[in-house]
C-alpha cells in the first residue's frame, strides 16, 4: 500500500516521485497497504494565529496525563512546536529531523516540542511507541485540540515557530526532502530558525506542510433509520473481508480496523479511497480476467461504505458486529519443510531511497524435490516493500554475494544471474498458496534460493532478516509449473513522450493451462493489457493493469486454468510516459530511455506460469 501524503495548500496528489519536492512520498506498504490519508476538509478553526500575533497561554498533558502548562516549557530564543503522529508515515520519518534540531539548537537557547493531537493515539500507544523510538525532546498531548486550534494546526508533522516574545514568526513545513538531502529543495523551517537566531528577517514566513491530517473528534452522528448502514452491522463485515488481511495487530497496515472509534478516526479518508478505487489496492481491471486474489470491490461495497459515512458513521449495537476474523500468528500454510533466512540481520537505514538487496539461502537438499509453495514472513513489517523467490543453480549469487560488502548484494530489476525458477514471493495482502496436488515447481539438488528483497525507510534504522518457508510436494508431482516469458519489441521510450506505446507477442507452441499471469514494468509505465487470441480466433482477455503502479506488482491467479491450444497468439500493449508529468520518472530532464534493469531503465515483460498436456512426470 502506498501512503497518500497530504499538502494543505492544495490537492492531495499520490505519488512517490512529485515534481515538486513539497509532495514527496516515498513510503510504499505492503503494500498493504491501507493507506488513506488524504486531504479533508478540516473543521472550522476559531481565528487561528496568524504571523506576528502572540501566543496564548496554553496546557498540555504528559503522556502519564499531568498537566503541562506555557510555565513549564521555558526557553531562552526560539521555542517550536510540531504536530506529530505515531501512526502517520511522514511525521514518523521526521523524527530524525526534530532530533536533528533538538541537538543542534537546544545549546543556542531553542526548545522544540512535539505535540499529539490526534484523538485515535491513546497515551500508552504513544508510550509504547517513543519507549522502543526513544527521542530527546518531549512529547505532550492536545486532547482536546486547543492549542491545535489556537495555532491552526492541520498536519503531522506541521511546525511553528516563536521568538523569545512569544510570536510566531512561522509555521509550516520542517523540510521537503523526505530524509533526502539532495531532493531537499525547500528548508522552511531550518531557514527561519536560522534567520531569526541571526537577526535576519525570515524570507518565508509561511511554507505549506505535508503529511497526514490531525485527527479532531469527529461530530455527533446524525439521526439513523432502519435501513442506515452501521459499523457494527455492515461496516466490519466488510473491513473483515477486504481490509484486516494487512489492517490488523502484526499486519501490513499501520492502522487495524478492528475498533470503531479507530476506523472512526479514518473513516472520510477511506470513504475517498475506496470511491476513488485507490484502496483496497487492486490494479487489474474488472471483467478481464477471473483472479482467486482479487480484492475489487462491488458497487453494492462501496455504497454501503459511503452511505455510512454520509450518514455520520453511526456505531450501531455490538450484539450484530460478526465474528472476529482468526490471522494465524506465524505460517499461514502450516510448518514449512525447511525454514531459511541470511545469516546476519541486513542494516536499513532510517531515511534514503529505496534499495533492492538479493540473500542467498543454500538449500542444503541433496536431491531434487518440487515445491508445491513458499511463504515469506517479513521480519521488519513496515521496511519491507515486497519480497520475490528465485532458484539459482549457476552458483553466480552466491560469489555475487561473496564480492559484495555487508549481508547480500544490491540488485534492483533483477537478481542479476540467470533465474533457473520462481518460487514465489510476498507483497502487502497476498497470500501464499498451496499448488494443486500434482503440480509443482523444480528445485534441483544443491540449489541456491536468491531472496530478493525491496526496503523502504520508514525513518528509523531497523535490522531486517525475514524468512522463506519452503513447503515440497506431499504426492507425486505429475507437471511442472513452468515459467514462460516474452518481452515488448523494441524498448526505446523517447523523452518528451506522454504515452509511448509498445507491444509483443509470444505464439504458444504446444498445448497448455495457463494459471496464473505477472506483467513487469519499471518507473515509467503507465498501463498494460494481455490478451490471448486462441487457433480459431476467439480472443480470451488475461489481465489489464491500469493504472500501472511499480510498487505493487502482484502474481493474479486464475480461478480456473485457462486452455492455451498451441498456436494461441498471446500480444501485449503496453504504455509509458516519458515526461516531465510522470511523478516517478527518474530523470529530470527526461531523456531517451532502453531497456535494462537499473532504476533509470525500462522493461516490458509477461510471465506465465503453464502446465505442458503433453507432461506426465509419472510415466
Amino acid at each position: 500500500m502506498s501512503y497518500q501524503i497530504t499538502n494543505n495548500s492544495r490537492k492531495t496528489q499520490n505519488a512517490k516521485r512529485p515534481a515538486n519536492p513539497t509532495l514527496r512520498c516515498t513510503l510504499h506498504f505492503a503494500l498493504c497497504i491501507i493507506a488513506l490519508l488524504f486531504t479533508l476538509p478540516t473543521r472550522a478553526l476559531a481565528e487561528p494565529l496568524q504571523i506576528g500575533d502572540s501566543l496564548n497561554t496554553f496546557t498540555l498533558a504528559d503522556l502519564n496525563g499531568a498537566s503541562v502548562t506555557h510555565t513549564d516549557l521555558p526557553y531562552d530564543r526560539a521555542l517550536i512546536i510540531v504536530f506529530s503522529s505515531i501512526v502517520c508515515p511522514a511525521s514518523i520519518k521526521y523524527d530524525i529531523h526534530r532530533t536533528q534540531i533538538h541537538n543542534l539548537y537546544s545549546p543556542k537557547g531553542v526548545r522544540l516540542v512535539s505535540v499529539n493531537a490526534n484523538f485515535n493515539e491513546t497515551d500508552e500507544a504513544i508510550r509504547d511507541y517513543y519507549a522502543k523510538n526513544t527521542v530527546p525532546f518531549p512529547i505532550h498531548r492536545d486532547h482536546d485540540n486547543k492549542l491545535a486550534d489556537q495555532l491552526g494546526a492541520t498536519h503531522t508533522p506541521q511546525a511553528f515557530l516563536f521568538d523569545a516574545n512569544r510570536t510566531l514568526r512561522y509555521k509550516g513545513e520542517i523540510d521537503n526532502g523526505w530524509g533526502e538531502l539532495e531532493d531537499t529543495t525547500s528548508r522552511g523551517l531550518w531557514d527561519a530558525l536560522d534567520a531569526l537566531l541571526a537577526n535576519r528577517e525570515i524570507a518565508n514566513t509561511s511554507v505549506p506542510s505535508f503529511g497526514c491530517e490531525i485527527r479532531r473528534l469527529p461530530k455527533a452522528g446524525k439521526v439513523i433509520t432502519s435501513d442506515t448502514p452501521t459499523f457494527h452491522r455492515n461496516v466490519l463485515p466488510l473491513l473483515q473481508d477486504r481490509c484486516q488481511n494487512c489492517h490488523r495487530p502484526g499486519g501490513l497496515g499501520r492502522v487495524p480496523f478492528y475498533d470503531y472509534t479507530e476506523v472512526l478516526a479514518w473513516a472520510h479518508q477511506m470513504r475517498d479511497s475506496i470511491e476513488s478505487r485507490i484502496m483496497p489496492p487492486w490494479k487489474a481491471q474488472p471483467d478481464f480476467g477471473d483472479f482467486t486474489n482479487s480484492r475489487w470491490l462491488t458497487g453494492e461495497e462501496i455504497h454501503t461504505f459511503v452511505k455510512w459515512v454520509d450518514a455520520g458513521m453511526p456505531e450501531g449495537n455490538p450484539v450484530d458486529q460478526p465474528a472476529p476474523r482468526v490471522f494465524p500468528n506465524s505460517w499461514t500454510l502450516g510448518t514449512p519443510d525447511i525454514i531459511l533466512h541470511s545469516e546476519e540481520p541486513y542494516p536499513v537505514e532510517a531515511v534514503g531511497r529505496d534499495e533492492y538487496r538479493c540473500f542467498v539461502l543454500p538449500t542444503g537438499q541433496t536431491e531434487d524435490r518440487y515445491v508445491s509453495g513458499a511463504e515469506v514472513i517479513p521480519d521488519e513489517r513496515e521496511a519491507v516493500h515486497h519480497v520475490s523467490v528465485y532458484a539459482d543453480v549457476s552458483g553466480m549469487a552466491r560469489l555475487q554475494q561473496q564480492n559484495a560488502p555487508g549481508p547480500g548484494y544490491p540488485c534492483f530489476g533483477g537478481i542479476g544471474v540467470p533465474v533457473y525458477e520462481s518460487l514465489g514471493g510476498w507483497a502487502p495482502g497476498n497470500s501464499p498458496i498451496i499448488l494443486p496436488d500434482g503440480v509443482g515447481r523444480h528445485l534441483p539438488a544443491n540449489s541456491d534460493i536468491v531472496l530478493q528483497i525491496h526496503y523502504h525507510k520508514i525513518g528509523r534504522a531497523v535490522k531486517d532478516q525475514s524468512r522463506l518457508g519452503i513447503y515440497f510436494a506431499k504426492k507425486p508431482v505429475q507437471k511442472r509449473l513452468y515459467e514462460e516469458v516474452f518481452d515488448s519489441r523494441l524498448l526505446i521510450i523517447p523523452p518528451n513522450v506522454k504515452k509511448h506505446k509498445v507491444a509483443g507477442s509470444l505464439t504458444i507452441t504446444q498445448n497448455e493451462q495457463l494459471h496464473a499471469i505477472l506483467p513487469h514494468m519499471h518507473l515509467l509505465g503507465t498501463e498494460i493489457k494481455v490478451i490471448a487470441t486462441h487457433p480459431n480466433g476467439t480472443k480470451t482477455p488475461l489481465v489489464w493493469i491500469k493504472p500501472w503502479d511499480f510498487d505493487w506488482q502482484e502474481t493474479y491467479v486464475y480461478e480456473e486454468p485457462i486452455a492455451l491450444a498451441r498456436g494461441t497468439r498471446i500480444t501485449l500493449e503496453a504504455f509509458y510516459d516519458n515526461s516531465t508529468d510522470n511523478l516517478r520518472n527518474p530523470n529530470n530532464p527526461p531523456k531517451l530511455v532502453r531497456q535494462g534493469e537499473e532504476s533509470s531503465d525500462e522493461m516490458c515483460s509477461v510471465f506465465l506460469f503453464v502446465t505442458r498436456d503433453n507432461e506426465n512426470l509419472l510415466e
